[in-house]
């Protein structure tokens, strides 16, 4: 005997998976991220540091499930912007950072926020930065991979809070 609709129904929910629920990143150590900096840094560059001045933002999307991060920084004589979204991965202390720049480049890295520890893991790049208490204040280093595995100093950068953003 065939089901009625709403046997077909019930079957159905029985049988799908619910989906998980996520925690919001806005519930977790990744909000102290939210406002807009200044970002300042020094970029190594053979014999001569170059400069790297800018704007980073980060402010809660999509119900505060999600960061959007911007940059907008001049390296040197080059312009560089970046579109970042920032997700939870499994955890209120680690997140999937999916990025996006002006050189048509695009990948994933994962970041952490333990205490006033910051970092972030990605393929042959790597920052390891601290955070104030007061959330205003972020020092740190950017290291790249070179061709023979070893890590290097790439950019000394220092963001400082201007605007804090509500959602």
């Amino acid at each position: 005997m065939p089901l009625s609709y709403a046997q077909a129904v019930e079957v159905v929910k029985a049988k799908t998976k619910k989906p998980k629920l996520m925690k919001k990143i806005s519930e977790s150590n990744f909000k102290r991220l939210i406002g807009v900096w200044k970002t300042t840094g020094d970029i190594k560059s053979g014999q001569e540091n170059q400069k790297l001045i800018g704007v980073d933002s980060y402010e809660l999307i999509l119900d505060g499930n999600y960061i959007l991060h911007k940059a907008d920084v001049q390296m040197g004589n080059e312009r560089s912007e970046t579109l970042e979204i920032i997700q939870l991965d499994n955890s209120t202390d680690r997140a999937k950072m999916q990025y996006f720049n002006t050189k048509g480049e695009d990948g994933i890295m994962i970041s952490s926020i333990i205490n006033n520890e910051f970092k972030i893991e990605g393929k042959g790049l790597m920052f390891d930065g601290t955070i104030n208490d007061e959330n205003t204040k972020i020092i740190g280093k950017w290291r790249i991979q070179t061709e023979n595995d070893k890590w290097t100093d790439f950019i000394n950068l220092t963001l400082e809070k201007k605007l804090v953003i509500f959602s």
